[in-house]
């Protein structure tokens, strides 16, 4: 009996497989279209030592003296900005964590645009009131934010998910915008750049 499902088993998987890949192509696509307008706030992870886009926390050490990321984590920061420019999409401001990590991945793919260290990025205290005002202080950021570009901001995944209730992926980054009538922040899309 369940051979004879298994081709209808096999065509809707492969249905439910292919309408995935057109929602996602479709979500990219109006994100990229936005950014290209300008007026966003394009919400970013830094790129970490082995090399993926993901969080990772050093301390206290000399950015300047230690290299932060790999070759692979170099070479994807450079292909992030170069996938911006050749959409071109305007990047006016560029604000970032004072982790390495972070202002290695922002001056690697958005080198024309110098980064400013923003503190509120930087990763979550453990305390929820600290977390609360960290959280407040990057929503009041990107509401402030008036520009015919697009705001950047390199941070972690724990801040872009406390922010926006995402889980983004590791090559992921979410486009926001001041809230709407009801929302804490306005979720404009969400760019997959694998």
């Amino acid at each position: 009996m369940l051979k004879q499902f298994r081709p209808w088993l096999i065509c809707a998987l492969a249905l439910l497989q292919s309408t995935f890949a057109v929602q996602h192509t479709y979500a990219t696509d109006a994100a990229w279209a936005r950014v290209q307008r300008g007026g966003y706030t394009i919400l970013i992870q830094g790129a970490d030592t082995s090399g993926a886009l993901s969080p990772s926390i050093d301390h206290s050490i000399d950015c300047s003296a230690t290299q932060t990321l790999s070759d692979r984590g170099r070479q994807l920061a450079q292909k992030l900005g170069a996938r911006f420019a050749a959409r071109g999409v305007r990047i006016e401001k560029v604000l970032t964590s004072s982790t390495c990590n972070a202002r290695e991945t922002a001056r690697l793919s958005f080198s024309s645009v110098p980064a400013e260290i923003y503190k509120p990025l930087d990763p979550l205290p453990a305390d929820d009131v600290g977390k609360q005002l960290q959280i407040e202080q990057i929503r009041a950021a990107i509401a402030g934010f008036k520009g015919l570009g697009n705001l950047v901001m390199m941070t972690d995944r724990a801040n872009i998910m406390a922010l926006t209730g995402v889980t983004p992926r590791p090559t992921e980054a979410v486009v926001v915008s001041k809230a709407e009538e009801g929302e804490t922040i306005h979720i404009a899309g969400r760019i997959i750049f694998d």
